[in-house]
């Protein structure tokens, strides 16, 4: 049995200007719906592509809210966010600024601690959180009202991030979702995130829980506890913003690096809510003991793994891995492999640093061609790749009613099943589909 839930809201944080977001390459077309506020709740689909995602928003406007999820059994406390689709007139609010991540400085000192170097500050030397309160370009409105005019709850998507990471550093993949009509949930993962707040207090790295047989352990619970954690919200009444509104049995697992292989370590515990799952650029040959790929005993549950051909974390070892998971899958099972990506692709880190590297920037070193570099593709268009194959596979795994859901023929009418057996993308894309 999973463990006892307590929550505590963390302060909502004020509204504030958004920052206007610019255009930039979109290739795949996108269905355009409109929706009355008396037949659902969609806005008209957008189809400017968004600097953030690569991709136009969904049909819906996004919230975002900071909560603590604590588990007694294990004494461990989760900061966690969760971007949901919001109401109509969330559209015309002031977007969420990144201090509002971090709950707007009131713990003393948090915001001095957050730009140290092996904190937030190591995303680029000299970042301070008044620069990204100034730049951050999101599209979600903190704690908007909840979308109240679908009549079906929505499909779960659980996100882990990476190691030494924080859970905003992926807005290109949890706030797109969001909008595409998705609850996305992700936590800081205490000992593995690079900063985070519990109970009053600001958490770094170190200690036993930063071990990594600990983290190995800690991190695939963490996302089946938040799979509980929002089973609470929706079924319990906990929290009245959500109550009906999460449907729990269809639930994805998601994550990035060493929350690729948390995802794979968390299906085996082969949760009857867990329908799908998505491994991007996992940590499959590094981590546990680096044997899962070919000692997993779930093969069943449609799998997802995303891969940038040049990454030089994981290196050829952690791509062939995640080469054979897909390749030995039964069930349902999909590679999408970035050619000109590497491992940072798969965060929004240029978001922070647009010379982030290993993906992002003009140019990175190579792992195909070592000792040489290579031009990673536009950060935008690999994102869009990576959003838009993700989409579809969410859709086609998740989403039953996607005709009778509000909102939801802009999305899986055109992402859905059919769109995953084609390359979209052509020499910048390698594709092995087992649908």
């Amino acid at each position: 049995p999973h463990a006892h839930v307590t929550k505590t809201p963390v302060t909502a944080a004020e509204h504030h200007q958004p920052m206007k977001v610019l255009a930039s390459f979109f290739r795949a077309r996108m269905a355009s719906v409109v929706m009355s506020a008396s037949g659902g709740a969609a806005r008209s689909a957008s189809t400017t592509p968004l600097r953030v995602t690569g991709m136009p928003s969904g049909p819906f406007p996004v919230g975002v809210t900071t909560m603590q999820f604590d588990d007694p059994t294990r004494g461990r406390g989760l900061q966690t966010e969760i971007w949901y689709p919001a109401s109509p007139e969330t559209a015309d609010l002031p977007r969420n600024k990144y201090s509002d991540y971090l709950g707007r400085g009131l713990i003393p000192g948090s915001i001095e601690a957050a730009e140290e170097e092996d904190a937030i500050g190591g995303y680029r030397d000299g970042i301070t959180i008044a620069e990204l309160d100034e730049t951050w370009p999101n599209e979600a409105v903190r704690d908007a009202r909840v979308c109240d005019q679908c009549t079906s709850p929505w499909p779960l998507v659980i996100f882990s991030h990476g190691s030494g990471a924080f859970r905003a550093s992926y807005i290109y993949w949890t706030e797109f979702l969001a909008s595409h009509g998705f609850i996305v949930v992700a936590c800081d993962h205490p000992g593995s995130a690079r900063y985070t707040q519990v109970d009053g207090e600001v958490i770094r790295p170190g200690g036993a829980r930063s071990k990594r047989s600990q983290m190995e352990a800690d991190r695939p619970a963490d996302m089946l506890f938040l799979l509980d954690c929002m089973e609470d919200l929706s079924s319990k009444r906990a929290d009245s913003r959500f109550a009906g509104r999460i449907d729990t049995t269809r639930c994805a697992l998601t994550g990035m690096s060493f929350g690729g292989w948390s995802t794979a370590a968390a299906l085996e515990s082969r949760d009857p809510r867990v329908k799908a799952a998505i491994l991007q650029c996992p940590s499959l040959s590094m981590s546990g003991s680096g044997t899962l790929a070919e000692e997993r005993q779930e093969m069943e549950v449609p799998v997802m793994v995303q891969l940038g051909t040049e990454d030089t974390v994981i290196g050829e070892a952690g791509n062939e891995a995640g080469r054979r998971y897909v390749q030995t899958h039964n069930g349902p099972a999909y590679c999408v492999e970035v050619v000109r990506g590497g491992h940072v692709s798969f965060t929004s880190g240029d978001l922070y640093n647009p010379k982030y590297g290993n993906g992002i920037g003009s140019s990175c070193g190579s792992l195909t061609k070592p000792g040489t570099q290579y031009e990673p593709l536009k950060i935008e268009e690999q994102h869009q790749i990576i959003n838009s194959y993700g989409l579809a596979f969410l859709n086609a795994h998740l989403r039953s009613d996607a005709e009778t859901s509000p909102g939801m023929a802009a999305s899986a009418g055109t992402f859905n099943g059919e769109y995953l057996t084609a390359n979209h993308f052509g020499d910048e894309v390698l594709l092995n589909a087992k649908p």
